[in-house]
């Protein structure tokens, strides 16, 4: 009997959680089956509000809260399936403003669905930051994703992330995901709003701010591809100049086309250690020479000069990234290229070529010009089953030191590696740079000894590695970008709005006698005195008193409860100075007290004079600057908070703009669909 009873316990709570999970949606929202777009969003935001965590006394808050949002979410891809038919044809333009930025999508543009598990776009964490994103980012380009599960619109981010990683894949590039709520890697990388992309490059994060499209996206990746390239403009009068320069000892390569497209700098980029490239146009007069190289006339391919010129590598028709991928692999090497650093080392003397490795040692580089002319004549050639190469002895004297050389002067060194610290090796009589026969001879004689010493293989000093100095300015620049991400786009706008300010001056006292300047004029003064009355009007139909209780060291207790989840909006401006008010702080002061009414939000003021220092760690860990008008929303109970300014970074700097801002802040907040910055070390003002 007694194991009866626990059985029908069992399944009636595996019963009770089943039908739970399966709810109907609409039940969940209470709206009928015909019920619009724009009624669920709005029984939605109404059950949201009563239902959020941090806002409702009710026990069960957090399951409702979830429940609620996974019927909204539900309801809204089972309308949005119909029109996404419709946005691979064209799409829809939706854009969003917010605080002063425009965010813009384009519906299913590209053929973006719906979100799904992503197993190629691992969480970023700070770890893999240093140890694998920031050295590989030499080699590879990162995509990382920021998103915030409190953001609406990164569900439009999510769901382009799979076409995102499916056209870029090809290009080799590597893919992230950044939880903008529970990683601290925000504020090591300088990412303060949601939704956003960044771009990871040559040690560096550039943050994408335009449409999310892949076309804006290649456009952004070219930009930042070609600055570090340095790509050079090759036409008939160039072309030796570009090519006889092998002082950095690299391949030189010419893309032809019409333009420089997103694959070849992308290919470009890959192999940027062993190239150095440059760009010739198809439809240029003064390239006709060039382009008389290829075999075909359909201008559109590659051509890679190595230390035998005219004797070139050309190839015609290369359009896909695959085949850019295939030609720079295969000629990647310089006919005697040289080994600077251990990655060379192994590319060179590989050990799974099985071939052996013949190493000209030269003490100056008149050596090497002697040894190079001696190629391009035709006097010296290399026989393809060995595999030569160069160095200098004083930037590699460990490496040769290992070899205890019974000829201390040779110059020609064979080795045939063993493993991946040892190798056979021989050492050759003395070349003097001139007797080629006789250098073929001792070769000959070299490779048929080298069974026998085997020795171990010394150090590779990488020649490439930054210097003392490089690394501190390395460092001043990397910290200098650090600290201007930081800064809030506000301060750029403002300082955007001074540099105007002084250009309008310049241009009106050198052109003051234009009459199209005139007009400007007349009309910019038009819209200040447009703005003046609109100003007088709030005034007057306002408030001489302001009626918010001020937060105070004495009050803080009571204003900011610790004991329960409040949200309490701090507006930053004195009301009770004795002075004029601010007009940022009286617009956002009167409109949030007109929202909260009849809410659970408790406004006050805090004075700025008084507290700034308080304040200035909310504005430090927000990222934002703190000035008059701005307000903080705080839960003293969790220990964060939201942050509002009041400058706007649009044109529209009209009062009801800023109304209308506050407004738009005050439903999201309700909503808990902002980002929300974490501060631990939460105090009472003192």
């Amino acid at each position: 009997m007694k194991w009866t009873f626990c059985l029908i316990i069992i399944l009636a709570c595996k019963f009770l959680h089943i039908s739970s999970s399966n709810r109907d949606p609409y039940s969940v929202l209470g709206i009928s089956r015909s019920a619009t777009k724009s009624e669920i969003q709005k029984a939605y935001r109404k059950l949201a509000k009563k239902y959020h965590p941090d806002v409702s006394d009710d026990p069960d808050a957090e399951r409702k809260f979830t429940e609620v949002a996974g019927a909204y979410e539900a309801l809204t891809k089972e309308q949005d399936q119909p029109q996404q038919q419709h946005g691979r044809q064209g799409g829809q333009r939706q854009e969003f403003y917010f605080n002063g930025q425009r965010f813009t999508f384009f519906g299913n543009r590209n053929g973006f669905r719906q979100k799904e598990p992503h197993k190629d776009s691992p969480i970023l964490t700070v770890k893999r930051f240093e140890q694998e994103v920031l050295p590989d980012s030499y080699l590879s380009i990162h995509l990382v994703k920021v998103t915030s599960r409190w953001c609406f619109l990164c569900m439009e981010y999510d769901r382009a992330w799979p076409d995102v990683m499916k056209h870029f894949k090809p290009y080799g590039m590597k893919f992230w995901e950044l939880p903008y709520d529970s990683s601290n890697m925000k504020q090591k990388i300088s990412v303060y709003e949601t939704p956003s992309f960044l771009i990871i490059l040559s040690g560096r994060v550039y943050h994408f701010t335009l449409s999310l499209t892949l076309s804006n996206l290649e456009s952004f990746i070219l930009s930042k591809v070609q600055s570090i390239l340095v790509m050079d403009q090759v036409d008939d009068r160039k072309v030796d100049t570009f090519v006889g320069d092998f002082t950095d000892y690299k391949a030189k390569l010419l893309f032809v086309s019409r333009s420089f497209s997103f694959p070849q700098a992308m290919a470009a980029y890959k192999f940027k250690d062993y190239y150095k490239y440059g760009f010739t146009s198809s439809i240029d007069e003064s390239t006709k020479n060039i382009l008389n190289i290829l075999p075909s006339p359909s201008r559109m391919g590659v051509i890679i000069f190595k230390e035998v010129y005219p004797a070139i590598s050309k190839k015609d028709n290369v359009e896909t990234i695959e085949q850019l991928f295939q030609i720079l692999e295969s000629e990647k090497q310089l006919i005697l290229p040289k080994i600077s650093s251990p990655k060379t080392f192994n590319e060179i003397c590989s050990l799974a070529a099985d071939l052996p490795c013949v190493i000209f040692v030269f003490d100056k580089k008149e050596e090497y010009r002697t040894t190079r002319s001696l190629i391009q004549t035709g006097e010296l050639q290399f026989k393809r089953n060995m595999q030569f190469s160069f160095l200098y002895r004083d930037a590699q004297f460990e490496f040769i030191e290992s070899f205890f050389p019974p000829y201390p002067l040779s110059n020609v060194l064979v080795l045939k590696r063993t493993s991946s610290t040892h190798a056979h090796m021989s050492w050759l009589p003395r070349w003097d740079l001139t007797q080629v026969s006789i250098l073929y001879q001792n070769l000959r004689e070299g490779v048929a000894k080298l069974g026998g010493e085997r020795v171990k293989l010394g150090t590779i000093t990488n020649e490439h590695a930054p210097s003392l100095l490089d690394n501190f300015m390395e460092f001043i620049s990397f910290s200098a970008e650090s600290i201007i991400g930081q800064i809030h786009v506000i301060s750029l706008n403002t300082w955007l709005s001074v540099i105007s300010i002084i250009t309008l001056f310049c241009v009106t006292f050198l052109i003051n006698n234009d009459p199209e300047e005139a007009q400007r004029r007349q009309e910019q003064r038009n819209g200040h005195q447009q703005q003046s009355a609109e100003q007088q009007t709030f005034q007057q139909n306002t408030p001489n008193f302001i009626d918010l209780p001020e937060l105070t060291s004495a009050s803080a207790h009571k204003l900011l409860p610790a004991d329960k989840s409040q949200i309490t909006l701090m507006v930053i401006g004195d009301l009770k100075g004795g002075g004029a008010v601010p007009l940022p702080v009286r617009v956002v002061s009167v409109k949030l007290k007109e929202l909260s009414r009849g809410g659970r939000q408790t406004v006050v003021y805090v004075s700025h004079d008084k507290y700034e220092t308080w304040l200035l760690r909310f504005a430090e860990l927000a990222g934002c600057r703190l000035i008059l008008g701005s307000a903080i929303a705080v839960n003293f109970n969790k220990k964060y908070f939201n942050f509002f300014t009041p400058i706007n970074t649009c044109s529209d700097s009209s009062l009801a703009n800023l109304q209308n801002r506050v407004t738009l802040w005050f439903e999201r907040l309700c909503e808990g669909s902002l980002p929300r910055f974490s501060h631990p070390d939460m105090e009472y003002p003192s």
